[in-house]
Protein backbone atom coordinates (compact mmCIF):
# COMPACT_ATOMS: atom_id res chain seq x y z
CA UNK A 1 0.00 0.00 0.00
CA UNK A 2 1.62 3.31 -1.09
CA UNK A 3 1.72 5.94 1.62
CA UNK A 4 1.19 9.89 1.11
CA UNK A 5 5.11 10.58 1.53
CA UNK A 6 5.83 7.73 -1.18
CA UNK A 7 3.40 10.03 -3.53
CA UNK A 8 4.70 12.59 -2.61
CA UNK A 9 8.69 11.59 -3.08
CA UNK A 10 7.86 10.54 -6.71
CA UNK A 11 6.62 13.21 -7.85
CA UNK A 12 8.83 15.53 -10.45
CA UNK A 13 10.34 18.47 -9.40
CA UNK A 14 9.02 21.77 -10.69
CA UNK A 15 11.89 22.78 -12.24
CA UNK A 16 12.17 19.12 -14.11
CA UNK A 17 8.51 19.77 -15.38
CA UNK A 18 9.21 23.48 -16.53
CA UNK A 19 12.56 22.14 -18.43
CA UNK A 20 10.75 19.67 -19.88
CA UNK A 21 7.68 21.97 -21.03
CA UNK A 22 10.12 24.30 -22.79
CA UNK A 23 12.30 21.06 -24.54
CA UNK A 24 8.98 19.43 -25.89
CA UNK A 25 6.80 22.29 -26.83
CA UNK A 26 8.96 25.68 -27.09
CA UNK A 27 6.09 27.00 -30.07
CA UNK A 28 3.58 26.76 -27.46
CA UNK A 29 4.88 28.76 -24.93
CA UNK A 30 6.52 31.22 -27.66
CA UNK A 31 4.61 31.31 -30.51
CA UNK A 32 4.72 34.80 -31.71
CA UNK A 33 3.38 36.72 -34.92
CA UNK A 34 6.83 36.57 -36.42
CA UNK A 35 6.33 40.27 -38.51
CA UNK A 36 6.81 41.78 -35.06
CA UNK A 37 10.22 43.56 -34.13
CA UNK A 38 13.28 42.93 -35.75
CA UNK A 39 14.68 44.30 -32.01
CA UNK A 40 13.04 42.26 -29.73
CA UNK A 41 12.78 38.19 -29.76
CA UNK A 42 10.99 35.89 -26.80
CA UNK A 43 13.11 32.29 -26.94
CA UNK A 44 13.97 29.07 -25.43
CA UNK A 45 17.74 27.88 -24.48
CA UNK A 46 18.24 24.78 -24.20
CA UNK A 47 21.91 23.57 -23.44
CA UNK A 48 23.79 20.19 -22.92
CA UNK A 49 27.48 19.70 -20.98
CA UNK A 50 29.06 16.41 -20.36
CA UNK A 51 32.43 16.32 -18.31
CA UNK A 52 34.94 13.48 -17.84
CA UNK A 53 37.80 13.90 -15.67
CA UNK A 54 41.15 12.66 -17.11
CA UNK A 55 43.39 13.48 -14.14
CA UNK A 56 43.64 14.68 -10.93
CA UNK A 57 43.37 18.92 -12.13
CA UNK A 58 42.52 17.96 -15.69
CA UNK A 59 39.07 17.29 -17.01
CA UNK A 60 37.49 17.13 -20.91
CA UNK A 61 34.33 18.39 -21.57
CA UNK A 62 31.50 18.87 -24.41
CA UNK A 63 28.58 20.45 -24.78
CA UNK A 64 25.67 21.83 -27.40
CA UNK A 65 23.17 24.26 -27.70
CA UNK A 66 19.92 25.21 -29.10
CA UNK A 67 18.22 27.99 -29.49
CA UNK A 68 14.39 28.78 -30.53
CA UNK A 69 13.07 31.78 -31.66
CA UNK A 70 9.73 33.18 -32.31
CA UNK A 71 10.44 35.48 -34.83
CA UNK A 72 11.92 32.30 -37.37
CA UNK A 73 9.57 29.63 -36.06
CA UNK A 74 12.35 27.07 -36.06
CA UNK A 75 15.82 26.50 -34.14
CA UNK A 76 17.89 29.75 -35.30
CA UNK A 77 21.15 28.67 -33.31
CA UNK A 78 22.99 26.02 -32.67
CA UNK A 79 26.13 25.35 -31.06
CA UNK A 80 28.61 22.51 -30.54
CA UNK A 81 31.89 23.04 -28.17
CA UNK A 82 34.63 21.13 -27.18
CA UNK A 83 37.50 21.93 -24.68
CA UNK A 84 39.32 21.09 -21.38
CA UNK A 85 39.53 22.37 -17.62
CA UNK A 86 42.36 22.82 -15.87
CA UNK A 87 41.87 23.04 -11.97
CA UNK A 88 44.87 24.73 -10.13
CA UNK A 89 43.18 25.00 -6.67
CA UNK A 90 39.59 25.41 -5.18
CA UNK A 91 39.22 28.58 -6.63
CA UNK A 92 40.98 29.23 -10.28
CA UNK A 93 39.85 26.36 -13.41
CA UNK A 94 41.00 27.65 -16.61
CA UNK A 95 38.91 26.47 -19.60
CA UNK A 96 40.42 26.43 -23.15
CA UNK A 97 37.97 25.27 -26.31
CA UNK A 98 36.45 25.22 -29.59
CA UNK A 99 33.26 26.33 -30.51
CA UNK A 100 31.48 25.76 -33.90
CA UNK A 101 28.27 27.44 -34.15
CA UNK A 102 25.03 28.66 -36.92
CA UNK A 103 22.98 30.93 -36.74
CA UNK A 104 19.82 31.97 -38.97
CA UNK A 105 19.08 35.56 -39.62
CA UNK A 106 15.93 37.40 -40.96
CA UNK A 107 16.74 37.01 -43.95
CA UNK A 108 17.30 33.21 -43.83
CA UNK A 109 20.55 33.40 -44.41
CA UNK A 110 22.13 30.68 -42.08
CA UNK A 111 25.54 32.20 -40.82
CA UNK A 112 28.70 29.67 -39.61
CA UNK A 113 31.33 30.40 -37.19
CA UNK A 114 33.75 29.27 -35.51
CA UNK A 115 35.41 30.21 -32.32
CA UNK A 116 38.39 29.41 -30.37
CA UNK A 117 38.23 30.68 -26.50
CA UNK A 118 39.74 30.63 -22.87
CA UNK A 119 37.72 31.18 -19.74
CA UNK A 120 39.18 31.73 -16.32
CA UNK A 121 36.70 30.88 -14.09
CA UNK A 122 37.30 32.30 -10.04
CA UNK A 123 34.77 30.11 -7.42
CA UNK A 124 34.83 31.53 -3.66
CA UNK A 125 32.16 30.49 -0.91
CA UNK A 126 30.78 33.21 0.68
CA UNK A 127 28.66 31.90 3.97
CA UNK A 128 26.05 29.87 2.29
CA UNK A 129 26.70 31.26 -1.39
CA UNK A 130 29.22 30.43 -4.01
CA UNK A 131 30.80 33.21 -5.53
CA UNK A 132 32.08 33.09 -9.41
CA UNK A 133 33.36 35.46 -11.91
CA UNK A 134 33.96 34.12 -15.44
CA UNK A 135 36.39 36.20 -17.66
CA UNK A 136 36.30 34.87 -21.28
CA UNK A 137 38.14 35.69 -24.24
CA UNK A 138 36.94 35.10 -27.43
CA UNK A 139 38.57 34.72 -31.14
CA UNK A 140 35.68 34.77 -33.30
CA UNK A 141 36.25 33.45 -36.82
CA UNK A 142 33.18 34.54 -39.42
CA UNK A 143 32.63 33.99 -43.04
CA UNK A 144 33.36 37.73 -43.66
CA UNK A 145 35.65 39.06 -40.63
CA UNK A 146 37.47 37.85 -37.55
CA UNK A 147 36.90 39.37 -34.56
CA UNK A 148 38.01 39.31 -30.39
CA UNK A 149 35.11 39.68 -27.99
CA UNK A 150 35.37 39.73 -23.82
CA UNK A 151 32.70 38.73 -21.90
CA UNK A 152 32.60 38.83 -17.73
CA UNK A 153 30.03 37.03 -16.19
CA UNK A 154 29.43 37.15 -11.89
CA UNK A 155 27.22 34.39 -10.37
CA UNK A 156 25.78 34.41 -7.00
CA UNK A 157 24.41 31.07 -6.18
CA UNK A 158 22.88 29.39 -2.80
CA UNK A 159 21.52 26.02 -1.65
CA UNK A 160 17.74 25.20 -0.74
CA UNK A 161 15.14 22.96 0.76
CA UNK A 162 11.42 23.46 -0.61
CA UNK A 163 9.03 21.03 0.56
CA UNK A 164 11.93 18.54 0.76
CA UNK A 165 13.10 19.64 -2.26
CA UNK A 166 17.25 20.10 -1.87
CA UNK A 167 17.16 22.70 -4.77
CA UNK A 168 19.82 25.86 -5.45
CA UNK A 169 18.99 29.16 -6.29
CA UNK A 170 21.15 31.44 -8.54
CA UNK A 171 21.58 34.84 -10.49
CA UNK A 172 24.22 36.01 -13.01
CA UNK A 173 24.58 39.09 -15.02
CA UNK A 174 27.09 38.95 -17.73
CA UNK A 175 28.74 42.10 -20.56
CA UNK A 176 30.19 41.65 -23.44
CA UNK A 177 33.20 43.90 -24.97
CA UNK A 178 33.64 43.47 -29.32
CA UNK A 179 36.81 44.70 -30.64
CA UNK A 180 34.78 45.29 -34.08
CA UNK A 181 32.53 47.46 -32.32
CA UNK A 182 35.01 49.13 -30.30
CA UNK A 183 32.60 49.05 -27.19
CA UNK A 184 30.60 47.43 -24.57
CA UNK A 185 27.41 46.37 -26.73
CA UNK A 186 25.45 43.83 -24.59
CA UNK A 187 24.21 42.71 -20.88
CA UNK A 188 22.30 39.74 -19.97
CA UNK A 189 21.02 38.82 -16.72
CA UNK A 190 19.14 35.34 -15.48
CA UNK A 191 17.66 34.40 -12.61
CA UNK A 192 16.72 30.28 -11.90
CA UNK A 193 17.07 27.44 -9.97
CA UNK A 194 18.69 24.03 -9.97
CA UNK A 195 18.57 20.39 -9.04
CA UNK A 196 20.65 17.30 -8.80
CA UNK A 197 18.68 14.95 -9.81
CA UNK A 198 21.76 11.87 -9.66
CA UNK A 199 25.13 11.82 -8.22
CA UNK A 200 26.54 13.03 -11.94
CA UNK A 201 23.61 14.67 -13.36
CA UNK A 202 21.65 17.89 -12.57
CA UNK A 203 19.84 20.55 -14.23
CA UNK A 204 18.98 24.49 -13.77
CA UNK A 205 15.75 25.98 -15.17
CA UNK A 206 16.19 29.82 -16.03
CA UNK A 207 14.76 32.73 -17.13
CA UNK A 208 17.25 35.54 -18.75
CA UNK A 209 16.73 39.30 -20.40
CA UNK A 210 19.40 40.33 -22.78
CA UNK A 211 19.79 44.14 -23.85
CA UNK A 212 21.51 44.45 -27.27
CA UNK A 213 21.42 47.34 -29.17
CA UNK A 214 23.33 45.98 -32.01
CA UNK A 215 22.33 42.78 -33.22
CA UNK A 216 18.61 42.22 -34.83
CA UNK A 217 17.16 40.52 -32.65
CA UNK A 218 19.46 42.17 -29.64
CA UNK A 219 16.54 42.62 -26.74
CA UNK A 220 15.67 39.09 -25.89
CA UNK A 221 13.55 37.39 -23.35
CA UNK A 222 14.40 33.35 -23.01
CA UNK A 223 13.01 30.70 -20.28
CA UNK A 224 15.81 28.00 -20.87
CA UNK A 225 17.52 25.33 -19.26
CA UNK A 226 21.10 23.48 -18.98
CA UNK A 227 21.44 19.67 -18.44
CA UNK A 228 25.14 18.95 -16.73
CA UNK A 229 26.48 15.37 -16.53
CA UNK A 230 29.77 13.32 -15.19
CA UNK A 231 31.04 10.24 -17.32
Amino acid sequence: MKTQNSIRRRRPPFCVVLALAVALFPEALFAQDANGSLQSDSQAWTSFRAAHQLRKKMGLFMGAGLRYGSDLGHLNYRRITTGFAFRWDRILTIQPYYQYSLSDSFSGQVKPENRVAVATILAVPWKLWQLSDRNLGERRFLVDAQSWRYRNRVEFRRPITIIRERLSVFAWDEVFYSSKLRRWYRNRFALGMGRRLTREISIDVFYVHQNDGYSHPGDLNALGMSFNTRF
